[in-house]
């Protein structure tokens, strides 16, 4: 619970320097080039003067701040890319942009369908699939979040061997998730997995019906992410090495099928619909335009 907290106050104070940041470039830049324009040129006895005066700052306002964002915007994506790029493309898979901050991967690893996902936080989701229909989660052990999970009647394995130290486990099968956890490489490859030093808050692993389930949570730095594609990309063969000895095992005898919800996440990461982008792109450019272009036109007209 005490990293929900740090990473939820870190969240907090990174929005408020960025939103202060802003205030205060943009705050000082819009009074220069709208209402210093406007104030002198109202007092210009030529028309066509005044009008030049009082629109052109303006209009060379938005092309800043639009301009100035969306080239801020399109040097972080690069950078963001050759990152990412760096850390899925050696494991096979390729990527491509999803909206304006979030970058989709897709292929193969080890004969599996996988799937990679980046969204701001940052967050990186990793999904395999597998035919196993049954559930498992790992994570790092937590007493407020297990309280929180007893409270709803789910409860963690109980894990007496050493090696689990700081581990927690829930399992839909108890049995067979605990033969999964003796074979003698599970244990170095969760502690390595979930516990190794790395600069995510939070990392967890699933098994749900149908795919295992990678969630890498959280920038444990304030400003800045220092992500290690070696790191990650053992991260993600680790869970392809658990997904294959969790396969070799006899088949779970507790099973479950995917939810409506799960379906409905697993089809909207796979395909971002277009029309989103459609409608970021009219919401950020075709309503200022035509808002702003009423507003030119009387002014030239005067």
């Amino acid at each position: 619970m005490s990293k929900l907290l740090g990473d939820l106050f870190r969240s907090e104070v990174r929005g408020g320097l960025v939103a202060l940041l802003a205030v205060v470039i943009v705050l000082p830049l819009g009074c220069l080039l709208i209402f210093l324009p406007l104030a002198i040129g109202s007092r210009i006895a030529d028309p066509t003067m005044s009008t030049l005066v009082m629109s052109v700052p303006p209009v060379l306002f938005v092309l800043l701040l639009f301009g100035g964002g969306f080239g801020l915007l399109a040097r972080t994506n690069h950078r963001r890319a050759a990152l990412l790029d760096a850390i899925f493309n050696p494991l096979g898979l390729n990527g491509r942009q999803s909206l304006l901050t979030m970058r989709a991967y897709q292929g193969t690893i080890r004969g599996r369908e996988a799937r990679a996902y980046y969204r701001r936080g940052p967050v990186i989701e990793v999904t395999l699939s597998t035919p196993l229909p049954t559930r498992l989660s790992v994570d790092e052990a937590d007493k407020g979040t297990t309280a929180v999970a007893g409270w709803l009647n789910r409860h963690p394995l109980a894990l007496d061997d050493p090696a689990f130290d700081g581990l927690r486990v829930f399992a839909l099968d108890e049995a067979w998730a605990r033969s999964l956890l003796a074979q003698p490489q599970v244990p170095p490859l969760l502690r390595r997995l979930i516990l190794s030093e790395g600069p995510f808050v939070l990392r967890q692993l699933q098994l749900s019906p149908g795919q295992f389930f990678l969630r890498l949570f959280r920038s444990k730095r304030l400003l800045s992410t220092d992500i290690d594609p070696a790191q990650v990309r053992q991260w993600v063969e680790d869970v392809a090495a658990l997904a294959d000895m969790a396969e070799s095992l006899p088949a779970p005898q507790e099973t479950a099928v995917a939810t409506p919800l799960e379906q409905t996440l697993r089809a909207q990461r796979a395909g971002l619909p277009r029309k989103a982008l459609v409608i970021l792109i009219v919401a950020l450019f075709v309503i200022p335009l035509c808002l702003a272009l009423p507003i030119v036109l009387f002014l030239i007209a005067r």
